[in-house]
């Protein structure tokens, strides 16, 4: 997954590059602003795997969250492929918080969100999170473990939207499963390309015609997630959403609990690329 924000900043940003993936900052910036607004968290632990991914996370949350008043009381970077996670949790132990902001992905989020429960923090530190965390694949082996935790991200299948639950529909009944983000992303990037090669009637040999069709087409299409545009540098502009897991008709979902109508990778750039 193309996440690094380095990829569409000034200094390496291509004009043959188009990315429909937020960056590292884009949701995680606005979310740190979110929960110093929406919620009474005032002291908070971050908790990120130990690679550049991570800590670029942990930045853009923790430059949000401070800078609206927030702290930060401590930060703990476990090793990726991390198989116990009990040293690192039982630092929890030492300091007064509220919350935990979490990013891990795949493996490492299904042994970290289950570990958290079995050591009692489930109820007593409430997990925030990049939604990586709790992506829609992962989420029937996390099981109750992650019920209530709220993470951020661009899409949830349980937004209720006619585009969404449409894409929801056609995809439930092609793949006997609900899409995640990840599958939003890849019809997203579809959806562009075909919008832009019907522009140019096929003709994609003009590079430059090209390019221009698929600026163009960004305003054309219907993405589960919402409408969406480019900034100058062909970096996704997008709502992004937060999401609460839940049990609903005997399955857990991410249920979308609010919206942040437009999130840019520029706004983020407030706190590192001054």
């Amino acid at each position: 997954m193309a996440f690094s924000r380095d990829l569409t900043a000034p200094a390496k940003a291509s004009p043959w590059v188009f990315r429909i993936i937020e960056t590292t900052d884009q949701a995680n910036f606005p979310m740190g602003s979110w929960v110093y607004q929406k919620t009474p968290y005032r002291k908070l632990v971050i908790m990120t795997a130990d690679f550049v991914t991570g800590h670029h996370v942990a930045g853009a949350f923790r430059a949000a969250f401070t800078g609206a008043g927030g702290e930060i009381v401590k930060e703990i970077y476990p090793p990726l492929n991390s198989a116990d996670f009990a040293p690192y949790l039982t630092l929890l132990t030492q300091v007064r918080a509220d919350a935990v902001f979490a990013f891990f992905g795949g493996a490492d989020a299904v042994r970290f969100v289950k570990q958290y429960q079995e050591y009692g923090f489930t109820g007593r530190l409430p997990l925030l999170a990049y939604d990586s965390l709790v992506d829609d694949v992962i989420l029937p082996t996390l099981g109750d473990a992650a019920i209530g935790i709220i993470s951020v991200g661009t899409y949830s299948p349980a937004l209720d939207t006619p585009d969404s639950q449409a894409f929801v529909r056609d995809y439930e009944a092609r793949y006997k499963a609900a899409p995640s983000a990840h599958a939003e992303r890849g019809y997203v990037a579809a959806q562009l390309v075909v919008a832009a090669i019907e522009m140019v009637k096929g003709e994609a040999g003009d590079r430059a015609k090209l390019r221009e069709a698929l600026l163009a087409a960004v305003t054309k299409i219907r993405p589960p997630r919402g409408p969406i545009q480019f900034d100058r540098y062909q970096q996704v502009i997008t709502p992004v959403y937060v999401k609460k897991v839940e049990r609903q008709g005997g399955r857990l979902v991410n249920t979308v609990i609010d919206k942040i109508p437009s999130a840019s990778q520029e706004e983020s750039w407030k706190w590192w690329n001054k």
